[in-house]
């Protein structure tokens, strides 16, 4: 399976930067507003894929966006892969 997107997110500091580093290389729609559900609402099913997205720097990540945040992006993550069989995630610490 040849990957169509290919996403890397890297240096996040706070939840704005997932948005605007995912929308800056994924085609999201054009009503997409910055959270967690709108990005669920993307990645499930409103993106063609395949899609992989490699998070560097997952733990600079962690100590930066606070506990409750990155546990909340990382639902959505594995939320997504349950849905599609063509979503692949990678956390590199």
């Amino acid at each position: 399976m040849s990957i169509t997107h290919k996403v890397v997110l890297k240096h996040l500091s706070k939840q704005a930067d997932v948005y605007q580093q995912l929308a800056e290389q994924l085609d999201f729609s054009t009503d997409f507003v910055n959270n967690l559900d709108a990005l669920y609402d993307e990645l499930s099913g409103n993106l063609e894929g395949p899609i992989q997205i490699t998070w560097q720097d997952g733990d600079e990540a962690k100590a930066a966006l606070g506990r409750e945040d990155y546990e909340a992006l990382l639902a959505v993550f594995n939320d997504t892969i349950l849905e599609r069989d063509d979503f692949t995630f990678i956390l590199k610490p």
